[in-house]
């Protein structure tokens, strides 16, 4: 075999250009998982607010808002966490065609949860997401 049919050979080629290519595959692959369980936390946790701003807009109490935004989070809220009401739905008609809304405090949220928040990309700053959490409802 001559010198230059050696130098031609080809054999491990596609090994070199893996082997260059997959790092950055890798990044991609692991950057949109981590802001695809971010993204499916927010809106587990948007759903929970328009839930209880709808429980909240029908007259419900505190305990059966707070007991629709548990059930309908997806596992996101448990332990305590905080959320705010603008107003009352009473049934009076003062109140009737206005919004309730319920927005849930992000600070208050467990530990976990707020670790979602946080993206982390390799080789790139982490990008702390800071979501407004709030649904809101008309009185009925």
């Amino acid at each position: 075999m001559s010198v230059r049919s050696k130098v031609r050979r080809e054999d491990g080629a596609a090994a070199v250009e893996f082997a260059l290519i997959v790092g950055l595959l890798a990044v991609l692959i692991f950057g949109l998982l981590e802001y695809g369980l971010a993204f499916w936390q927010v809106q587990n946790l948007r759903s929970a607010a328009r839930e209880g701003a709808r429980v909240a807009a029908v007259r419900g109490d505190a305990t059966a808002v707070r007991d629709a935004m548990v059930d309908s989070s997806a596992g996101s809220l448990s332990g305590s966490w905080e959320y705010t009401q603008n107003r009352t739905c009473d049934g009076s008609t003062t109140n009737t065609g206005q919004q309730v809304t319920i927005q849930i405090t992000n600070s208050s949220l467990s530990g976990p949860v707020q670790d979602a928040f946080q993206v982390s990309i390799p080789f790139l700053p982490p990008l702390q997401l800071d979501p407004v959490l709030a649904g809101s409802f008309r009185c009925e």
